[in-house]
């Protein structure tokens, strides 16, 4: 059972936080178990739903994501991980929590020393995690470039619009009014044929691009 009560500021800087630290200390605290104690919890799917305990919830927005090591509320928004959640249930600091958290799993954080495969384990996690922001780069670079294209086309198929309801009669800008409205549709019609936002369709794009040496 995880022990609420507050740890000392001097036990706080009595240990280092360490990626193995935390690491050692996620796989031993599963944040569903954590929660669980905290938040009564029904299991749907790969998931587990319960009322947030950060806000007046009537209904059961809040979920855990085991899998994922995170838990959201969709009333108040509320996000993060294990240490997320201890930090704010709890009212302490991230150290508090990890201090919390360690205690729960009888690891002595004071003399704490990675084995060498949780050394590795880390390592690996590290890298993981920043192909994984590099690829969300990459999609965020993608759908802001759809976005700014159909915004711009929008605007002239919007305006092309306007013009052939009014009656528009001279040829040139009758055509260049047809004209710009293809264009939109067209383009709209490519975002969909092509996948350009589909995010397996990105992530071989983005793999290819690097010569595919990172694990998908």
């Amino acid at each position: 059972m995880l022990n609420d009560g507050s740890i000392s500021r001097s036990k706080q800087r009595s240990f280092r936080i360490s990626k193995e630290l935390i690491e050692a200390i996620r796989t031993a605290c599963p944040i569903e178990q954590v929660i669980g104690e905290r938040v009564q919890l029904r299991r749907s799917g790969h998931q587990f739903l319960g009322r947030c305990p950060f806000h007046g919830d009537k209904v059961p927005s809040f979920s855990v994501h085991p899998g994922k090591g995170v838990y959201l509320c969709r009333g108040c928004g509320a996000s993060g991980d294990v240490f997320t959640f201890v930090q704010k249930y709890s009212n302490c600091t991230f150290a508090e929590g990890v201090a919390l958290l360690a205690q729960c799993a009888g690891i002595a954080v004071g003399d704490f020393t990675p084995s060498p495969e949780l050394v590795e384990k880390v390592r690996a996690q590290v890298v993981v995690r920043e192909s994984e922001r590099d690829f969300e780069r990459y999609c965020n670079s993608r759908a802001w470039l759809v976005a700014n294209i159909q915004r711009r086309l929008g605007r002239a198929a919007t305006h092309a619009e306007n013009c052939l309801r009014a009656g528009e009669c001279d040829p040139v800008v009758h055509d260049l009014a047809w004209h710009a409205l293809k264009r939109y549709h067209d383009f709209c019609e490519q975002v969909e044929r092509e996948c350009l936002l589909d995010r397996s369709v990105l992530r071989t794009e983005w793999l290819q691009q690097r010569g595919g040496n990172v694990a998908a």
